[in-house]
């Protein structure tokens, strides 16, 4: 043998470079550190030690080891490997409208906005398609667009919420010359607002314009008091300079507390957090800032308005209202004959109504429509990306035979989701998701469009999930019902969840019941006979060191940089490659037996069986998790099948050390509704509190405070004859309605109060104040509720999401509003009993 060859088969390479000996050599020759300062002159200098591979030849070039041999040169990495660029399309799905594609996900920064990113993002996609003739695109999915679109619907609303509130005045006052006053204040008031949402740094978003849109009908009522007194002053004879002054002087005190008391109702929410805090603070600050415009514009341009063009006042007959005025007389001098029975079956139908809220149901947002829809598609366990392909395939050739369907891509499902494609691995091949743009002028719902989807491939052999719109609000607090079970030892936490999943399963109104454990990989589980194993000096660490080095898939070593792109470098070792289980029991490990190196066959020291394991397990608070899962049925309502499944757990006892608690979009709906409740609490003792310096006393406010229940009554009739859930944004609608219910029970009691101290007698007081201000009060009451009358229709894209809140106001202003010139009159009389007024 010559020399050479002797030397190289006594230096023994095929010992020395294993794979991991390669990764290990490609993670230390592709190194580039700092290694510490050195000093010189006065001067620092930073010590570099490595430098990057930047070409596949650097790396085809890099030495591994030097033998030290004569006349031999250093082996390199292309000596003992194949390097190679590979191309992974094949490990990739992505179509659109049945054509293969690349799907491009852009982000926003986070001081920018979305649709005007959209927008610039569309105009350069253009660009491109101009100067690229082939080149084609299709939208997915685009925020912009929505947002644009929900933006237009609600200042849509809130224009025709003014003209609505501005037509009432005019019927209402006969007059257009004190209706061009008020129809002024709204928008110097609107403008006002968003100046100050400018300079708060509030951006005209959904919820903002929500808030302009819901306080448009509230703009009015400030300045409708005050040029309703002043109308009335001119109409007794009083100078024009002389009423338009005592006219805003003699209501400026009623409307400050009014207003302060409706804006103190959204001053807690800077005491909540989370979901509520991020949806309404936006919104409590907008309804906050048009208020205050309204309170300035009405004790200062209405006067000036009103004396200059108030300078003649025609004596106009309305038969309503004096017919009205004669009728309140009447009825109300018999019902404060009677007050208690006033008071009883007023409070009778308020426990009805609180009883009637607990079977409306619940839900954390109500469910929007939308342009966009999204499905994902579950194959069977250990289906291929070939098999996902053809399926996907054959649901987007079912999908866009739908007439409402404009497009549809589909890819197949990474964790990342539609923020980045596919990762190609063996656990994403059996997913694939899908989204769907719908033509804007669709004829039909949402929903009947996920039906007919469900239709379609009701007998394909996988599992389809349809999400009826992407921007469902509802998805920020999960959906669903969710059982999350904690314990320690993986075969009791699993028999547990599969107990607690079967009573969940037998609760009408669930579907796709799942206790967590579907997600399993087969096991092939070794069992390492140690005594017999040490007879050939291995251990159970040694015989999985050589397996995993035998049988892992091949993993990346480094990176490498070129044309600014980062490629990773895998190092793989293909004899690895379609290893079967006879091949894994006859599979050589190497031993030591009696000092000597020995070859055995892993069955002679282990043992194989069959098992499964779960894909992923979760933590929490270093317990081990798994999450019971059910979808609902179409019809049932979250809060009410929650209640059931809480009955039906109710006798189930969890194993010692073990326990359970119902999460998912109920816990979202408790800890959301809990910061409302706190918002509500805080609201009503700000709201005291303010009143009780304007009155100063201590039962007016008290009185007054009498006028919530009876708006909340009217809200849970308008939620019930609208057929709505009690979602949390009815919950803030409550919230505001206590605030605005308020107004109109302060100027009456007010009203009373002044007529008192001018010697009236206490019956006679009540009876006068409430004929005095039932114009006013309903004028008010009436311009808010047409102001919210488009939103609470739903009209236009995306009112669906504030269309509980209008409903809520406009159920508790029509019902409080009717009931508070009749049962805070009885109110007052119970707590002012002697004909000698004492203030207290």
């Amino acid at each position: 043998m010559p020399a050479k060859k002797q030397a190289k088969a006594a230096a023994d390479i095929k010992d020395k470079l294993t794979v991991d000996n390669v990764k290990a050599m490609l993670i230390a020759q592709n190194f580039e550190m700092p290694a510490g300062y050195i000093s010189e002159d006065n001067t620092q200098y930073l010590v570099r030690v490595g430098d990057k591979v930047t070409s596949q030849e650097d790396l085809e070039d890099m030495e591994l080891m030097d033998l030290g041999i004569d006349n031999f040169a250093p082996i390199r990495l292309s000596d003992v490997a194949d390097v190679a660029v590979v191309n992974n399309k094949k490990d990739n799905y992505c179509r659109v409208n049945g054509n293969d594609a690349a799907v491009l996900s852009i982000q926003k920064q986070n001081n920018y906005s979305t649709a005007d990113v959209s927008k610039r993002v569309s105009e350069k996609l253009e660009t491109l398609k101009k100067e690229n003739p082939g080149l084609h695109y299709t939208n997915l999915m685009d925020q912009g667009i929505y947002i644009d679109m929900v933006v237009g619907s609600v200042l849509q609303n809130l224009g025709m919420g003014a003209v609505l509130a501005v037509l009432i005045l005019l019927v209402f006052l006969k007059d257009i010359k004190p209706t061009a006053v008020i129809a002024c204040s709204i928008p110097i008031s609107v403008v006002f607002a968003v100046v100050m949402m400018y300079f708060s740094g509030i951006t005209l978003n959904v919820i903002s314009l929500s808030g302009l849109a819901l306080g448009v009908g509230m703009l009015v009522d400030n300045s409708i008091v005050v040029i309703e007194n002043i109308y009335r002053l001119r109409k007794e004879g009083v100078p024009v300079k002389e009423a338009a002054i005592e006219g805003a002087k003699g209501v400026a005190g009623a409307i400050t507390a009014s207003t302060l008391t409706t804006i103190s109702v959204f001053l807690p929410i800077v005491f909540t957090t989370g979901l509520t805090k991020k949806l309404f603070s936006d919104m409590a600050l907008t309804i906050g800032y048009s208020l205050i415009a309204s309170l300035i514009v009405a004790v200062t341009f209405v006067p000036m308005m009103s004396a200059g063009v108030l300078h003649k006042v025609t004596e106009k007959d309305n038969r309503l209202f004096d017919g009205l005025q004669s009728l309140y007389r009447g009825v109300m001098d018999k019902v404060l004959r009677r007050k208690w029975i006033a008071i009883v079956l007023t409070l009778a139908v308020f426990v009805g109504a609180v009883i009637g809220a607990t079977r409306i149901g619940t839900s954390l947002m109500p469910s929007m429509d939308s342009s966009q829809m999204s499905l994902t598609i579950e194959m069977p366990k250990g289906s291929g990306l070939s098999d996902t392909a053809a399926m996907s395939d054959t649901v987007m050739k079912k999908i866009r035979e739908i007439p409402d369907v404009d497009g549809v891509g589909a890819m197949v499902s990474s964790s990342s989701g539609m923020g980045g494609t596919s990762s190609g691995s063996k656990a994403d091949q059996d997913t694939a998701s899908m989204y769907i743009m719908l033509k804007e002028d669709k004829k039909q719902t949402n929903k009947e469009i996920k039906n007919e989807i469900l239709k379609k491939t009701k007998k394909f052999d996988c599992e389809i999930q349809v999400q009826e719109s992407n921007m469902d609000m509802s998805a920020l607090g999960g959906s669903g019902i969710a059982i999350e079970v904690k314990g320690n030892d993986m075969k009791t936490l699993r028999r547990t969840a599969s107990d607690i999943a079967k009573r969940v399963e037998s609760v009408k109104g669930t579907k796709n019941v799942s206790d967590g454990q579907e997600e399993t990989t087969p096991d092939i589980h070794v069992t390492v006979d140690k005594a017999k194993a040490a007879k050939y000096g291995l251990t159970v660490a040694t015989v999985y060191q050589q397996l995993s080095s035998k049988i892992q898939e091949g993993s990346t070593a480094t990176t490498i940089s070129q044309n600014e792109k980062q490629w990773d470098v895998k190092v793989s070792n293909d004899t690895k490659d379609n290893i079967t289980r006879a091949q894994l029991k006859k599979m050589k490990l190497t031993g030591t037996k009696k000092g000597e190196s020995r070859e055995v066959a892993l069955s002679k020291v282990a043992s194989f069986s069959d098992t499964d394991s779960l894909s992923t397990i979760s933590r929490s608070a270093q317990e081990r998790i798994l999450n019971v899962t059910a979808e609902l049925e179409d019809g049932y309502n979250i809060g009410i099948v929650s209640q059931n499944v809480t009955k039906a757990l109710k006798g189930y006892k969890a194993p010692a050390g073990y326990s359970y608690k119902v999460a998912g979009e109920m816990e979202s709906i408790n800890d959301t509704a809990g910061q409302v409740g706190l918002m509500l609490i805080l609201a009503i003792a700000f709201m005291y509190l303010i009143m009780v310096a304007q009155f100063q006393s201590l039962k007016s406010p008290f009185i007054i405070l009498f006028t919530i229940p009876l708006a909340f009554t009217g809200g849970l009739i308008g939620l019930f004859v609208a057929g709505k859930d009690l979602s949390i944004i009815a919950m803030i609608g409550f919230v505001m309605l206590s605030g605005i219910i308020v107004n109109n029970g302060i100027v009456l009691v007010d009203t009373i109060n002044q007529l008192r101290d001018k010697g009236y007698e206490l019956m006679d007081a009540v009876i006068t104040a409430g004929s005095m201000r039932i114009r006013p009060i309903l004028m008010t009451a009436i311009t808010t509720i047409l102001g919210l009358s488009t939103m609470a229709l739903g009209l236009g894209s995306g009112a669906e999401m504030v269309q509980p809140m209008a409903i809520v106001t406009i159920g508790g202003l029509i019902y409080g509003t009717l009931l508070t010139l009749i049962f805070i009159p009885c109110i007052y009389l119970v707590f002012n009993r002697k004909k000698k007024r004492q203030r207290s």
